[in-house]
């Protein structure tokens, strides 16, 4: 038989303190949240400060543990290595905090860096730039026989040569030497394309004059039909776009070197259905009108651009996770525990990216100012690029904790693919970008 031993009612535990009853339920409260239905003691109606807090929490879930968390990224791997060894719930979810610092760096980055326009580029202090900002190519895209293409050539080049001892002699113009190149190149490309067409049709004209006298007979007629029908009929009894004689400009040329249209010239890709190729001009008509925005104006192009590397960033976080599976694949991980690395890492990287535009929009606000300031700002936003391959290395170094040599050698291997996947993915979303409506 065993002894009960009962306990006096002195021994029990003693109740908790209340602190009033919750404004909700009516239940006791024993701290700052009513255990029966969670709500928090504070008002926010009487105090501001609780007010914006339940802001941040509301929209952005964001409360104490943001500072705690930013303080902790700071040193390289102590965030991840908290996290992973269980230590949860005083940082904030990685993938939370990537999604946030993601949509906030690239908006800081679209606010703050500026990229000269074209037809800005050829004018300083008030000058202009006649005929370089400004290039009127009619006469190449007109010329109906090689030998006016060239004398078109010859007269803009020469045109181009004598504005740049003009401008050599009155005052230099910073970026004026690069734009009048991009000028001379558009020229001669030009120029080169539509002699190539002039040579191209002649050859085709050929077979033609030399059929002798029934070709001549039914010219007429021939000239009614081609003026009335846009299209003529092949020998695989497919319709082909009509050789009306008009040249249409465009960097896009189809197999038979005719410029791009999507309507009179489109491209016809024989194993694709009839929706596939209309789709497929549709966005190259799209690209050809939103590339020539973005050339004269590359700021749009950059906005597009950097609106594009989020989607990029989101898609290679799960692919670099697997490459650091794959690369410490006898560590024995769990693949979402490399994920939290990847994300932890991404997060960094943005955190510094946005300090380093911020500091680049501050250096050139500053320029006119205080010279030696705004080069102090851009010698730190130097030393924060430099600081983040460090960073990463000695993060990599915390948390799978291997020797420095093997450690090195993944780092380096990883860093390369890595860069080049986020070069393909970004061209990959960049174009996509470019190929949407205007």
């Amino acid at each position: 038989m065993t002894d009960q031993i009962v306990g006096s009612p002195a021994d029990a535990v003693p109740p908790l303190p209340e602190h009033g009853l919750c404004a909700n339920c009516d239940a006791p409260l024993h701290g700052h949240y009513c255990h029966a239905c969670g709500q928090s003691t504070h008002d926010p109606v009487r105090h501001v400060a609780h007010a914006i807090e339940e802001v941040f929490e509301s929209f952005w879930h964001l409360d104490g543990r943001v500072f705690r968390t930013l303080r902790d990224l700071m040193s390289p791997g102590k965030t991840a290595v908290e996290y992973l060894a269980g230590h949860r719930v005083r940082y904030i979810p990685p993938l939370r905090l990537f999604v946030i610092l993601s949509v906030l760096t690239f908006f800081i980055g679209a606010a703050t860096i500026h990229v000269e326009n074209n037809r800005e580029a050829g004018q300083a202090k008030g000058a202009s730039v006649p005929g370089v900002t400004d290039i009127d190519i009619s006469g190449i895209s007109d010329a109906a026989t090689v030998e006016e293409v060239e004398r078109e050539r010859d007269r803009l080049l020469a045109e181009f040569a004598q504005a740049r001892e003009a401008f050599a002699r009155e005052a230099p113009i910073p970026g004026l030497d690069a734009t009048m190149i991009a000028g001379e190149v558009r020229i001669r490309g030009e120029a080169d394309n539509r002699i190539e067409q002039l040579r191209r049709k002649a050859d085709k004209a050929a077979p033609a004059d030399a059929a002798g006298a029934p070709a001549a007979a039914a010219a007429p007629a021939t000239a009614v039909a081609e003026a009335t029908e846009p299209e003529d009929t092949g020998a695989s009894g497919e319709a082909t776009p009509a050789d009306d004689g008009v040249e249409w400009e465009g960097p896009l040329f189809t197999s038979d070197s005719e410029a791009f249209d999507p309507r009179l010239n489109p491209v016809r890709i024989a194993w694709l259905p009839q929706f596939a190729n209309d789709w497929v001009n549709r966005k190259l008509g799209y690209a050809m009108a939103n590339g020539k925005r973005f050339w004269e104006r590359p700021e749009l192009g950059f906005q597009a651009f950097m609106a594009s590397l989020p989607s990029a960033l989101f898609l290679l976080v799960p692919v670099f996770a697997l490459l650091l599976k794959l690369a410490y694949l006898f560590k024995r991980r769990l693949y979402l525990e490399h994920m939290v690395v990847a994300l932890y890492s991404h997060c960094f990287l943005l955190l510094a990216l946005a300090a380093t535009f911020l500091l680049s929009a501050l250096g050139n606000a500053l320029a006119g100012v205080a010279g030696w300031l705004s080069s102090g700002i851009g010698l730190v936003a130097i030393a924060i690029l430099c600081w983040m391959p460090i960073y990463l290395l000695l993060m990599q170094k915390r948390v799978y904790r291997q020797g420095w040599l093997m450690t090195t050698i993944k780092f380096i291997a990883l860093g390369y693919v890595y860069c080049f996947l986020l070069a393909f993915a970004a061209s990959i979303m960049f174009i996509a970008a470019l190929a949407k409506p205007v």
